[in-house]
């Protein structure tokens, strides 16, 4: 059974705490806890000039963009705890499901999980999205199991996940054949083709120009001559 948000009220200090250490600023959105992003980001590179390395958020830089059809990973400034009798699920806000932001890192977090969760996201919409650090973006749910996890089952951490590990941003590098990128370059390719022909155009044009040009004067030369002749004759 799903956790009410009364007893994720009353058992908040067990499951979660910010970057301070405590609940403070920690929200319960009805039946589900309310998760904010952190100041670490990777967001695969559009362009040859965009950083493959991840982003350290601060004050100065709390802002990132994830373009149209690229992938993220995003960190949650919360450290979560799921205890061994309960298994939590995970989602985006419905503000961003609507801009067409997708999760496919999973929807769930084992029992025994002790860290800050990494989101694996795609933005399928069509304009690029704006997060920014320490914002609510996720939600959380508990529920029970039928018996607590036995050790076999449950998630063994020795110090709490803080951090993007640097194996899940090396799976993600390399280019991302995305529609829009696609569509970029098929429209790239229409302006290389116009332009590549009206040169031909216009080189034949002037070869055209040239030919025409010269059997005129042939013309008008034989008839200047005849006329010539003509007046002497």
């Amino acid at each position: 059974m799903f956790w009410s948000g009364d007893k994720l009220k009353k058992k908040l200090v067990d499951l979660v705490e910010n970057a301070e250490g405590n609940t403070s600023g920690v929200d319960v959105d009805c039946a589900a806890i309310s998760l904010t992003v952190g100041n670490e980001v990777y967001i695969t590179p559009s362009n040859e000039k965009d950083p493959n390395v991840k982003q350290i958020l601060d004050d100065k830089k709390p802002q990132f963009v994830i373009p149209k059809g690229q992938f993220a990973l995003l960190l949650t400034a919360e450290t979560l705890y799921v205890p061994t009798t309960a298994l939590a699920f995970i989602s985006f806000k419905a503000k961003y499901k609507f801009k067409g932001l997708i999760n496919v890192s999973g929807f769930h977090v084992d029992p025994g999980w002790k860290g800050q969760l990494t989101f694996s996201v795609y933005n399928a919409g069509p304009t690029d999205i704006v997060l920014e650090r320490g914002k609510p973006f996720a939600l959380i749910w508990y529920a029970d199991l039928d018996s607590t996890a036995t050790a076999e089952n449950a998630k063994k951490y020795e110090t709490p996940v803080k951090k993007l590990n640097s194996d899940k941003i090396s799976d993600m590098t390399g280019e991302v054949f995305s529609p829009f990128k696609l569509k970029q370059e098929i429209d790239d390719l229409k302006k290389e083709l116009l332009t590549l022909e009206s040169k031909i155009i216009a080189r034949y044009s002037t070869v055209i120009f040239a030919v025409f040009t010269a059997i005129l004067g042939f013309a008008i030369k034989d008839h200047v001559i005849k006329f010539f002749d003509n007046l002497v004759n």
